[in-house]
């Protein structure tokens, strides 16, 4: 019997022997017993939770993520060269995976590496040229920026219309499970004067990718 589990083992055994006490929580929330309506403050809306615990999502799942998010298939999220998986074979061990077989790395690293924010990037970016290109292709099947009018210069006809407002609702809703904010919304949409003011050629369309990218990319849908 290993040491370590014996001591376990006699301190659990002497504490239902002589009735100890359960341990008291430590920490900045010890002793303070939650307000009658932890969940909701008095306006209706969620309270911040004070035991935030952020996890980096694996290469797996950050694939089902965006695949449900820009609703692609799992195999067309991101390919380099068109035919290798970005999450699952390429940047694997950058985003949090092992790979055994290839460099012997049987434990994911502790801490992301220099190249991980970059790895998000290029999947985001893929994923939402995809989509996009799907979308714009086939208007008639568009999933994310439908019902969008582009003007002659390839331009936003009208970035504060309904369905430039409903694309970003949609997207938040997919990528985030909520309701953007107006300042969301606003920022997003004056996003597209700055994306016009670069010179593309196709500013409307550059816009769509990069609204998509900004929210996929973001904090909030790479760590749960």
């Amino acid at each position: 019997m290993r040491p370590d589990f014996l001591r376990v083992f006699l301190l659990s055994s002497a504490c239902v022997l002589s009735a100890c006490p359960s341990p008291s929580p430590s920490g900045p929330d010890a002793g303070t017993p939650p307000p009658a309506d932890s969940g909701t403050g008095s306006t209706g809306e969620v309270a911040p939770s004070s035991r935030n615990h952020l996890r980096f999502k694996n290469p797996e799942q950050l694939t089902a993520h965006i695949s449900a998010a820009l609703s692609l298939p799992p195999e067309q999220v991101c390919n380099e060269l068109g035919q290798y998986p970005c999450t699952t074979y390429v940047h694997t061990v950058a985003l949090g995976g092992v790979e055994p077989y290839g460099v012997g790395l049987y434990e994911p690293l502790t801490t992301t590496g220099v190249t991980t924010p970059i790895v998000i990037d290029r999947l985001a970016l893929a994923a939402c040229v995809r989509r996009v290109s799907l979308d714009v292709t086939t208007p008639a099947e568009a999933i994310l920026f439908k019902g969008i009018e582009i003007d002659a210069r390839g331009r936003l006809a009208n970035r504060d219309g309904a369905p430039v407002r409903d694309a970003l609702t949609s997207l938040y809703q997919r990528a985030l499970l909520r309701d953007p904010t107006e300042a969301e919304v606003g920022t997003l949409s004056q996003l597209s004067t700055q994306v016009e003011s670069t010179g593309s050629q196709t500013p409307g369309r550059d816009w769509m990718v990069a609204s998509c990218f900004a929210v996929l990319s973001s904090a909030e849908s790479v760590f749960f």
